[in-house]
């Protein structure tokens, strides 16, 4: 969900970042939107069937690979690793979609003008950048922000935690020494560390399933970090202002101990350092709503805000690529 304007700036809050401003001058018309949806959909259909075929079907034979950029002249090629990559493409979309999606229906129950789902394409491994949705109304009180921010995590996750685990349960054992060698591994998810040896034991071959569900659960605790105007932060922020600030700062500090971690205890390229650098600049930055008042959002909401926190936990990768 892209972050929201702000309708009411004051002095402790001040604007949100420049790439969420509200623009000024000429928009963009809806047909002109449309033709964008239209292009962006496709295009990252493409590229992440590709990433798909490349890395999470292992298409690609280390030959082909060898070959380097004279691999991408050939249209076989192109063909074989598309038609391999397409179920995981499908999946991801269907995950990314439902999330923004989530988000979009909760802006039409409450009357905020909101436009449909932008796919952005990507390179591997994920093949995507992600979908993000532009809020061009102001959030009219605190129950509206919540249900806003809350229905995008819950929507991808429903469907990206079944996806994760289906397909470790149906996955192929993986081939005696094949975690010896050289390369990079994908770091699982906290709900796979906890729940995955209740359905098999040993490493598995990865397929478009685990693929697509890695991915999710990547968006999904990425996404619900409690700081600035991502969905977390928009979820504490509706619970308590002050709350939003303190829960902000101690966030950043956990993130920077996890890359020192990773560094010296693990000796790994931490993997969360752009993103510490993102938290960073959002801080506890939000934009004011149309309704301030405290009105309290009642036991039904802080039960699904304790669910975030659950679906942040198990989404969440401490590491997520292992060299």
């Amino acid at each position: 969900m892209e972050h929201l304007p702000n309708p009411n700036p004051g002095p402790e809050y001040g604007l949100p970042p420049p790439l969420t401003a509200p623009r000024r001058g000429r928009r963009i018309g809806p047909s002109v939107r449309r033709w964008i949806h239209a292009a962006l959909l496709p295009a990252t259909l493409l590229t992440l069937a590709f990433a798909g075929g490349i890395v999470w079907e292992e298409a690609a034979t280390v030959t082909e690979l060898e070959r380097g950029w004279a691999v991408l002249a050939d249209p076989a090629f192109h063909v074989r690793m598309l038609l391999a990559g397409l179920p995981y493409a499908l999946w991801v979309l269907a995950i990314l979609g439902s999330h923004e999606l989530g988000h979009y229906f909760a802006c039409r129950y409450y009357g905020i003008r909101a436009t449909l789902p932008f796919f952005l394409p990507g390179i591997p491994p994920i093949g995507s950048f992600g979908a993000v949705i532009r809020i061009r109304s102001p959030i009219p009180h605190r129950r509206a922000l919540f249900d806003v921010a809350a229905a995008g995590p819950i929507a991808g996750f429903v469907l990206a935690l079944p996806a994760l685990l289906i397909g470790f349960a149906l996955a192929e054992p993986a081939p005696p020494g094949s975690l010896d060698g050289d390369g990079v591994a994908f770091g699982p998810p906290l709900a796979l560390r906890l729940l995955g040896p209740l359905l098999r034991e040993g490493p598995v071959r990865i397929n478009h399933l685990i693929g697509a569900g890695w991915v999710g659960m990547l968006v999904t605790s990425l996404n619900l970090f409690p700081v600035g105007q991502l969905d977390g932060g928009h979820a504490v922020y509706a619970i308590s202002r002050r709350l939003h600030r303190w829960v902000a700062r101690f966030t950043i500090v956990g993130v920077l101990g996890l890359i020192v971690y990773q560094a010296v205890a693990l000796r790994q390229v931490p993997a969360y350092v752009l993103w510490f650098v993102i938290l960073l600049w959002m801080r506890d930055r939000h934009p004011r709503l149309l309704d301030e008042r405290d009105g309290g959002l009642g036991l039904g909401r802080l039960s699904v805000a304790l669910l975030l926190l659950g679906m942040l936990i198990l989404s969440f990768i401490p590491v997520p690529f292992l060299l």
